[in-house]
């Protein structure tokens, strides 16, 4: 079942100012609040009524469902009062309660006693943290491994900046960086929420993150693999000859100490060079008449 339109609920235009729109909830607030209302449909419509309110006083979240309506808080963005906004409490000061009791005093009385006293004096709207925004940064595998910093246009308390992000050397994949103040902006006075990026790492052609570990795979021929003899690697910045034992099979690893990633907390790992025997094709007569002749000695 489709949501009603946030304005429609209100009964309130488009264009309508937040002076508007705190109008039209205190009126329908104070027709609808299950303490002031016992039809069936009193707390739905004025959940309904609450909700619309939080997102259209909102800046941020009204400019969200202006440009994608109900999907932009699909995702989670949307919580009802703890994701910001005021309270029906805020609002009216604390002249409703639930339990049955409606406004103290017994009476209407005046808009100051209905709106800005509660039975402990006068309060203010409660400050709120802004929300914290996440998205997700696609990272080069070296540059994960070596850090680098990386230009990204991303939201900046509701307004698109281009900002450098700082790609910590040995960040792993799902992790996060974290941008205090930089998310949605805060609700009466309190804080802005954080900005953060999740990191994921594209893949390598021939290397491969295990933990800290780096796994190399390291294509050798068949001959060297059964004579024996060298292969070259070449891992980030190291570059050196590999002894291959005669007779190397395929999926055998060599362990080089101290080569691996080295992670955020300063844990480095190993290099394990994964052996792949490459088997020769297109052989040429002479080679098939040879390799017929070293298959006869087996």
């Amino acid at each position: 079942m489709s949501k009603p339109d946030y304005y429609n609920v209100l009964g309130v235009s488009k264009v309508a100012s937040e002076k508007e729109i705190k109008k039209a909830y205190k009126r329908l607030a104070m027709k609808y609040h299950p303490d002031k209302n016992s039809s069936d449909e009193a707390e739905d419509k004025f959940k309904q009524i609450k909700e619309a309110y939080e997102v259209l006083t909102d800046k941020e979240k009204r400019q969200q469902y202006d440009q994608f309506g109900h999907a932009a808080f699909e995702s989670g963005g949307f919580q009802g009062n703890h994701a910001g906004g005021a309270g029906f409490e805020d609002i009216f000061g604390g002249a409703f309660r639930r339990g049955g009791q409606s406004f103290h005093g017994g009476g209407f009385g005046g808009f100051e006693d209905m709106f800005g006293q509660t039975q402990g004096g006068r309060r203010g709207p409660v400050p709120r943290k802004g929300q914290d925004h996440e998205f997700k940064l696609s990272v080069d595998f070296i540059d994960a491994i070596q850090g680098t910093e990386i230009p990204v246009e991303l939201p900046v308390n509701g307004e698109q900046k281009k900002i450098n992000v700082k790609i910590p050397a040995g960040i792993k994949e799902g992790e996060k960086i974290r941008f205090s103040g930089k998310g949605g902006l805060g609700l009466n006075g309190g804080p802005a929420g954080d900005l953060l990026l999740s990191i994921s790492i594209r893949e390598h052609a021939f290397l491969h993150r295990d933990g800290n570990d780096l796994i190399y795979k390291a294509d050798v021929d068949m001959t060297t693999a059964a004579l024996g003899g060298e292969v070259e690697v070449s891992v980030l910045d190291s570059r050196f000859k590999l002894k291959i034992p005669a007779g190397t099979q395929t999926g055998r690893k060599f362990k080089v100490t101290g080569k691996g990633a080295t992670d955020r907390k300063g844990n480095t790992g190993n290099l394990l060079v994964n052996i792949n025997v490459k088997t020769p094709t297109n052989l040429s007569d002479q080679q098939k008449e040879l390799l017929e002749q070293f298959k006869a000695t087996l």
